[in-house]
C-alpha cells in the first residue's frame, strides 16, 4: 500500500549544482530516494551535504519535507555568502567571453581565443595586474575581485571546480540557467555551516550520512590520513572522527531515526558499523574517469533503523 505521507510528492525531478564536486551522491539518487521513500520520515538531516544535491532534490520532489544541509566546505561557504550569479557574470565580462558561444565550442574551433581567456582568468588569481598582466607591488590596490568571489569563480568556472585553469565547460546558456535554478532552491531548504558534533540530537528525522573518507598513505601502512574538511584550514577527518560519527548515531538512535550512511569498500567506518549496529549494507559499483583513466569503483550504502 502507498505510503499515505508521500501523497504530496511531486515529480520534479532532481537539482543539479551547476559545477563539478568531488564525492557527490547524485549518481546514486534514484537508488537513495527509493531507500528514503520505503523509510519516510517528516524530516531529512544531511549533515556532510556538499554540494547539496540531495537534499535539493528531495526539496524539489517531498514538497512539505523539512529539510537540514549542513556544509562544512570553504568553497561552497563562499558561494552561499556571495551572489554567485553576479560574480559568474563579472567573470565572464572581465575573460571577454561572447554569451552567444559555448565554453566547449570555443575550446574545439577556436582554441586560441580559448587560450586567450583562459590567460585572463589565470590573471585574476595571479600576482599581476587582471588588466595588463604585469606583475605590481601593491596588489589589493589592482584587485577586481575578493578573495571569496574569486573562490566561487574557481568552483565555476575553474577545471574541477577547483582550478585557477578554465575548464573547457566554463559557459554556456544551459549552465546559466541551472545556476540561476541552484541558487533559487538554495532558499528553499535550511543550510548551516558547522563542524561534526557527536552530541546534536534529532528525532524523527531519516539522517543522511557522507562524511569524509578516510584513505590509507599507502598499501603497507596503516596510519590514516582524511580529507580536508575544510581546505586551507587544516581540519581532517580522522580514525577518532569514525568513531564519534558512531558515538552520534548511538545516542540518536531510540528516537525514531533512520540513518544511510554512505563509504568506501571494507574502510574502518565499514568495520565499525558492522561491530555496533545491526546493518544492511548495499554495494553499489560504478566506473569513473580520474586523470584520463576509466576505473572501476565500489561504495557502500549502510542502512540503520
Amino acid at each position: 500500500m502507498e505510503n499515505k505521507r508521500l501523497k504530496g510528492v511531486v515529480q520534479m525531478g532532481r537539482v543539479k549544482p551547476p559545477f563539478s564536486y568531488f564525492g557527490s551522491k547524485g549518481r546514486f539518487y534514484k537508488e537513495i530516494k527509493e531507500i528514503f521513500k520505503e523509510n519516510y520520515k517528516e524530516n531529512f538531516i544531511d549533515l556532510f551535504a556538499g554540494a547539496m544535491e540531495i537534499p535539493l532534490s528531495f526539496k524539489n520532489e517531498f514538497k512539505e519535507l523539512k529539510i537540514l544541509a549542513n556544509v562544512k566546505d570553504e568553497k561552497i561557504e563562499c558561494l552561499l555568502k556571495e551572489d554567485a550569479l553576479k560574480v559568474y557574470k563579472k567573470g565572464l565580462e572581465y575573460i571577454k567571453h561572447d554569451l552567444e558561444v559555448n565554453a566547449r565550442d570555443l575550446y574545439t574551433d577556436e582554441k586560441t581565443k580559448f587560450d586567450e581567456e583562459n590567460k585572463m582568468f589565470k590573471n585574476i588569481f595571479s600576482e599581476c595586474c587582471p588588466c595588463c598582466g604585469k606583475r605590481i607591488k601593491n596588489k589589493k590596490e589592482h584587485e577586481v575581485f575578493s578573495e571569496d568571489e574569486k573562490m566561487v569563480l574557481k568552483i565555476l568556472m575553474g577545471f574541477g571546480g577547483c582550478s585557477t585553469s578554465l575548464s573547457n565547460a566554463f559557459y554556456s546558456p544551459q549552465k546559466l540557467q541551472n545556476l540561476e535554478s541552484y541558487m533559487k532552491a538554495l532558499k528553499s531548504i535550511k543550510i548551516t555551516n558547522n563542524l561534526f558534533d557527536e552530541n546534536w540530537e534529532f528525532e524523527n528525522s531519516f539522517i543522511f550520512l557522507d562524511p569524509p573518507y578516510i584513505q590509507k598513505i599507502n598499501k603497507e601502512e596503516e596510519q590514516f590520513i582524511g580529507y580536508n574538511y575544510a581546505t586551507d584550514k587544516g581540519i581532517n577527518w580522522s580514525v577518532k572522527d569514525d568513531n564519534r560519527l558512531i558515538e552520534f548515531i548511538k545516542r540518536n538512535q531510540n528516537k525514531n531515526n533512520v540513518f544511510l550512511v554512505f563509504g568506501s569498500i571494507n574502510n574502518n567506518l565499514s568495520r565499525l558499523l558492522k561491530n555496533n549496529f545491526e546493518c544492511e549494507f548495499i554495494i553499489k559499483e560504478y566506473k569513473r574517469v580520474t586523470f584520463g583513466k576509466l576505473a572501476d569503483k565500489a561504495e557502500y550504502f549502510c542502512l540503520i533503523k
